[in-house]
């Protein structure tokens, strides 16, 4: 199908939309240029504190109503009421396995005729996440190596342990204890292939994250 779905409903299904137009607009760079004087060109300060950054995505998508007047408005105002200002997990059908994450906005509704016409904005997070979430679980022991993959957006896994187990990852060492489970800021997938090497102990490492990409 060629529609979308808001958290719990969707265009088709539970409002009867047929989607004429829709926009999927790119996360722009964050960027900041300073000149200086006496140098040519400008300082691109764009990612001096690391990473760069992306501004929100805006998603936008019109819609036609064939129905009776009556029933437009029903329609109209039951839109309005679960969308208008709320935040929502916007899923396209046609890109099923992500969702965006935003607020909403509904647009006047307009008609002509037989037909009435409704639009939907949204203003999105930059990255576009999946579904589902990456769980990677392994039996291992000292020695042992573990390839954690990730999409572009930087993400902190969740760890769980069913051992004391100590492993490596950039150089630094962290302790998981039996039964446990930990997040830690220095504990951050990149994006691609991430390795992580057990030191000692003997067990399940279970990882858990969510993977996005612009």
């Amino acid at each position: 199908m060629n529609g979308v779905k808001f958290d719990d409903k969707h265009s088709i299904n539970d409002w009867d939309l047929l989607m004429t137009y829709k926009s999927i607009g790119e996360a722009l760079l964050r960027t900041e240029y300073i000149t200086i004087p006496g140098r040519d060109g400008y300082l691109d300060l764009t990612d001096v504190y690391g990473d760069p950054n992306y501004n929100n995505r805006t998603l936008e998508f019109q819609f036609d109503l064939f129905d009776t007047p009556k029933n437009w408005w029903s329609t109209y105002d039951s839109i309005k009421s679960y969308l208008h200002g709320k935040k929502r997990k916007i899923i396209l059908d046609v890109d099923d396995d992500y969702y965006y994450y935003g607020r909403c906005s509904v647009s006047a509704l307009t008609h002509e005729k037989n037909v009435a016409h409704i639009s939907i904005s949204c203003n999105c997070d930059p990255y576009k996440m999946l579904i589902n979430e990456t769980v990677v679980q392994e039996s291992i022991s000292a020695g042992d190596t573990i390839i954690l993959n990730n999409l572009y957006k930087k993400v902190m896994p969740v760890v769980e342990s069913t051992g004391n187990i100590v492993f490596k990852f950039n150089n630094a060492n962290f302790s998981v204890s039996e039964g446990s489970s930990f997040q830690s800021p220095d504990f951050i997938l990149k994006e691609g292939s991430n390795t992580v090497e057990i030191i000692s102990g003997t067990g399940t490492l279970k990882f858990t994250y969510r993977e996005g990409r612009l």
